[in-house]
């Protein structure tokens, strides 16, 4: 396959072929599971998982995809279409979060499910299991894992 028109000279030779990887890599695909223990608590519908891809040092996400009433497990792929400010990238490492909620806001609530992973931009097999419940009344900081797995 052949393109019609030359690409911009920003984009030719070596240092050209770097800026594009960059932004062929602007993704992050993978799966989201549920642990046997957390499965009980998913709400009744409608509830909303919402998949948020942010930089380690950054509380605010880069992109972020939600979805209603989604299937488990549920395969998922992250890009440009989903970020937030089209000025920042979704390049380097990166943590990955879902989470169930009854809302689609960014709010986090009692009651949500949620789990995370780590990742790199780029990477085609990311597992995010969902093991954890935020308890009633609580906020972020006072998760209960169902699971017993990894935290």
């Amino acid at each position: 396959m052949s393109a019609c028109q030359e690409l911009p000279k920003e984009y030719q030779g070596e240092e050209g072929k770097k800026k594009l990887e960059k932004y062929a890599k602007q993704f992050v695909k993978g799966e989201v599971r549920l642990s046997p223990e957390v499965e009980k608590h998913l709400p009744e519908e409608p509830y909303f998982l919402i998949i948020a891809v942010r930089k380690p040092d950054s509380p605010m996400p880069v992109a972020v995809l939600r979805v209603k009433n989604p299937e488990f497990p549920y395969r998922f792929k992250v890009y440009g279409k989903h970020k937030i400010r089209q000025d920042r990238m979704i390049e380097g490492d990166l943590i990955v979060s879902a989470r169930i909620s009854k809302s689609p806001t960014a709010d986090i609530k009692g009651g949500d499910l949620v789990g995370s992973a780590q990742a790199k931009a780029g990477d085609k097999n990311v597992v995010i299991v969902i093991e954890d419940v935020i308890p009633q009344g609580g906020g972020p900081g006072g998760l209960q894992s169902q699971g017993g797995g990894s935290s």
